[in-house]
């Protein structure tokens, strides 16, 4: 198939565009698990003073200007004739990030990262209930994938969730669902040929306006801008809006095996920078729990790629 016109916004940075190499490709899915664990320390760090709507705000608002100065710079288009699947993926994307960005607020930076990046398990789950519906017998092999994948968060969250913040946790679980939505929109939009960057733009002009109408219903208006959270926000926006374009990049052109395996990184990331910046330790049962996710994750995955679509 021909492969969508996705790389004019990377032509910008010769010293990181992507080799042509597959495999070379799904690295994107590395830079993106860092970029993403970054992101979310600064949010945590945010959190200490701005409210969620106001982080999805500012996070949004950042790649909204980036992508836009960068159209009007090189005379793109932001038409398209698929105005309604990029509203749908911005709108299961933004949801995500909203529960992911409340959960780094109130749970361990580890703990967050875990719950969200369990997107996998809920894709083999959406295969499994399709193939149901098709009366067709669905992958055993999925199904032990999605029970052991779930197993391991039962385990990851049992030393780190205290009591009282086990409903923090079951809504935090939630994000993993509506990032696989949009996901599954990214892939689709990428199919069919829209460039990464236009994607990227409605999904950052949907969380703008949700962010601020947010914080206008429920707070009345923005809290102000200290000296001191600037270091906070600015790395929210440059963080989010390089890891985002890396994820779009990754999930439209890479290999899936590798990209799949590759996400997964975050979550190592995200409990060896909760260390460092929260002082945050590493449960062994934490360490179990975040390693049958993995390989459960992965497994996933690769099975969903090779069930038969109709």
């Amino acid at each position: 198939k021909p492969r969508p016109n996705c790389g004019a916004f990377f032509s910008l940075f010769p010293s990181i565009s992507p080799p042509g190499h597959p495999h070379m490709q799904s690295l994107w899915m590395l830079a993106a698990a860092f970029l993403f664990s970054l992101m979310a320390v600064c949010t945590k760090l945010g959190a200490e003073h701005f409210s969620t709507f106001e982080l999805v705000f500012y996070r949004s608002l950042f790649g909204m200007i980036v992508i836009a100065l960068w159209v009007l710079l090189k005379r793109q288009t932001l038409r398209t004739q698929f105005f309604f699947s990029h509203m749908k993926r911005s709108f299961f994307g933004t949801l995500g990030l909203t529960i992911w960005f409340w959960t780094l607020g109130v749970l361990p930076l580890g703990t967050s990262m875990t719950l969200n990046y369990t997107s996998p398990l809920y894709m083999a789950l959406f295969v499994s209930v399709i193939a149901l519906r098709a009366g067709r017998r669905p992958s055993l092999g999925l199904l032990a994938a999605i029970a052991a994948g779930f197993i391991g968060v039962v385990l990851a969250l049992r030393p780190e969730v205290h009591a009282g913040e086990e409903l923090a946790a079951a809504i935090g679980l939630s994000s993993g669902f509506f990032s696989a939505l949009a996901y599954m929109q990214v892939k689709g939009l990428t199919k069919i040929g829209e460039p990464d960057w236009r994607i990227v733009f409605y999904f950052t002009l949907f969380g703008t306006v949700c962010g601020l109408l947010g914080q206008l219903v429920t707070a009345g208006g923005l809290n102000p801008i200290r000296t001191e959270d600037l270091p906070a926000l600015l790395g929210i926006g440059v963080t989010a809006t390089l890891a985002q374009l890396c994820l779009t990049r990754a999930w439209g052109a890479g290999n899936m095996l590798l990209t799949s395996a590759l996400q997964f990184s975050a979550i190592v990331f995200a409990a060896v920078l909760g260390l460092i910046f929260f002082a945050e330790p590493i449960a062994p049962a934490t360490a179990i729990g975040i390693a049958i996710i993995i390989v459960a994750g992965v497994s996933a995955t690769v099975l969903t790629k090779r069930t038969p679509q109709k």
